[in-house]
């Protein structure tokens, strides 16, 4: 404890004379940090002409000052945040930002844009970005949003949020900036960058996503580790949902960053490492984790082991429990464990009761008719909570809530169950999602995750990722016995797109023939705003923002089949 606050002293005596709220700090395993030290909001200086910015998102922004401009490194998901951090980062250069580099497509790595552009930014990302970005903002939004703000905690009262893992709280309103989209692609598995009078090289590295990049600094011996690296247990799953994470990938690009041996070590989130000797040991022990996961659910599985006995018999290996990297404070070992199996193997864990299993309303009437009556099963929910078995009482509440989903005294120990798990859990993200839907069943909160893109936002987002988004978008029960084939021309942009309905689904395409019913002619915000349902395809006919070579019925007919949510 001793060492602890000598070194929060030195830290706090470490300002520059410049006028900003620079440290100079890093951090090592000689020291066990608690969230309140770990995410100190503050402008950190690693080495000469490098700074981080830490404790004001939920992810870092970093700083490289060049011989004429800076480069800026991820920007958080708020732009207001991000402002905050760029005014200080222009007390330390006031050069203008030549670049933003994206280190992947999560949202709090590329939202805050807008607060850290200049007239001369350049944006950058790698290719697969555009994939991660559609899967995120477009295809999967709605769930990926609920389930995310439960995972943040984002609707709890204030008095109950918690720091998670990676910072404090994630900063997210529903009042959408604009979205600033990259304006360059790295196209090769390892491309080069010069700007401002630094080369940097970029590395393709899958990890926590498929787009994911390092970047390496040669004159700094510094390496940028993206989500690939940060002090907890890596997030090899995570609870809000996603693509299969590679953990093969992944502790391959841990081993990228290892081959550049650097002296400087700087992560998405939370402090950076400084020395050649700390940073390999804290790298090697981290990829090693994840192939200790990736391995023991391998054997396991070709021992004919379900992802639930790999979980039952799972033993922490002791270099787990003596490294602090490797904390359970935002990943966990069983929902990797249980993603490495699915990720090679899929759904079924090989046990022929499993290929056609039950429903969930049909298992919770076989339990409950076992059990007896409500009245009973009332009873049965409440002796395990008072014996403490809480998981078991909170899945016997949710068969309740299957068969008798307006009971409130079900609904108050389903409430209750859940609350109670939070107490016990010690991840921070699965406490928050605990707590979330315990708190939304007991009416303590109600989530609202409506939110609107402005034209701006939708200006910058590309025209595919509009017409891609229409395809979940068709209302199939609409779309029976249907074939109509649409194309569009839209003349600002000189893209042209197809859109077949057949056999209830609408194969979206690049280009059309002319002998389609109908082509339609617009201009790209005109159809973006009928996507997002703030124009209607009528009124643009009528005042001559979209016309319609061909049949204007079956353009009608067509424009009614889809979704306007």
């Amino acid at each position: 404890m001793r060492l602890y606050f000598l070194f929060f002293f030195l830290l706090i005596g470490c300002f520059s004379e410049q006028q900003t709220n620079e440290k100079k700090s890093n951090f090592t395993s000689e020291i066990q940090l608690d969230d309140d030290f770990y995410f100190e909001k503050g402008i950190y200086e690693v080495t000469d002409d490098v700074y981080v910015a830490i404790g004001y998102g939920l992810a870092n922004s970093i700083l490289f000052v060049g011989k004429d401009g800076n480069i800026i490194i991820d920007t958080t998901e708020d732009p207001l945040l991000a402002k905050e951090i760029n005014d200080e980062f222009k007390k330390i250069s006031n050069k203008p930002n030549l670049a933003i580099i994206y280190t992947h497509s999560h949202v709090d790595h590329w939202r805050g844009a807008p607060g850290f552009l200049d007239k001369e930014t350049k944006i950058y990302a790698h290719r697969t970005f555009e994939k991660g970005f559609y899967d995120q903002n477009n295809l999967l939004r709605p769930i990926l949003t609920e389930r995310g703000m439960k995972q943040f905690g984002h609707f709890l009262p204030d008095s109950l949020k918690r720091g998670h893992g990676l910072g404090f709280t994630l900063n997210f309103d529903f009042e959408q900036p604009s979205v600033v989209y990259p304006t360059h692609f790295f196209e090769q598995q390892t491309s080069q960058l010069q700007v401002a009078g630094i080369t940097l090289e970029i590395q393709h590295s899958p990890g926590e996503t498929d787009d994911q990049i390092i970047i390496y600094y040669p004159e700094k011996e510094l390496v940028i580790s993206s989500d690939n690296y940060y002090m907890r247990f890596p997030n090899l799953y995570t609870i809000r949902g996603t693509s299969y994470r590679d953990t093969y990938k992944w502790y391959k690009s841990v081993d990228a960053m290892r081959s550049y041996e650097p002296q400087y070590l700087i992560s998405c989130h939370g402090p950076f490492l400084e020395g050649k000797n700390e940073i390999e040991n804290r790298l090697s022990i981290y990829r090693d984790a994840i192939q200790y996961i990736h391995d023991y659910a391998i054997r396991g599985a070709n021992a004919g082991k379900t992802p639930d006995e790999l979980v039952e018999d799972f033993v922490y290996p002791s270099f787990f429990k003596e490294n602090y990297d490797l904390d359970e404070k935002y990943g966990k070992v069983s929902w990797s464990i249980r993603n490495v199996y699915n990720g090679y193997l899929g759904f079924f864990d090989g046990k022929a009761v499993n290929l056609e299993p039950l429903s969930n309303k049909e298992r919770a009437k076989n339990v409950i008719g076992l059990i007896g009556s409500k009245n009973q099963l009332i009873s049965v929910i409440r002796e395990e909570i008072e014996n403490q078995n809480y998981q078991w009482a909170a899945e016997l509440s949710d068969y309740g809530m299957e068969v008798f989903p307006n009971d409130k005294e079900i609904t108050t120990l389903y409430s209750m169950s859940l609350e109670f798990l939070s107490k016990k859990e010690e991840n921070p993200i699965a406490r928050n999602y605990y707590l979330s839907e315990s708190y939304e069943l007991s009416n303590k909160i109600k989530p609202s995750l409506e939110y609107t893109v402005s034209a701006e936002q939708a200006r910058n987002i590309p025209m595919n990722t509009f017409f891609e988004a229409m395809g979940p978008r068709l209302d199939p029960t609409k779309a029976i016995n249907k074939e109509i084939k649409i194309g569009f021309n839209i003349i600002d942009l000189n893209e042209k797109y197809s859109v077949i309905i057949r056999n209830q689904i609408a194969e979206i395409s690049n280009g059309y023939d002319e002998n389609y019913d109908a082509i339609v002619t617009v201009e790209s915000m005109t159809w973006k705003g009928i996507i997002l349902n703030t124009e209607s395809a009528i009124s643009a006919f009528s005042n001559n923002k979209l016309s319609v070579k061909g049949s204007y019925r079956k353009f009608l007919e067509f424009s009614s089949l889809f979704n306007k949510d």
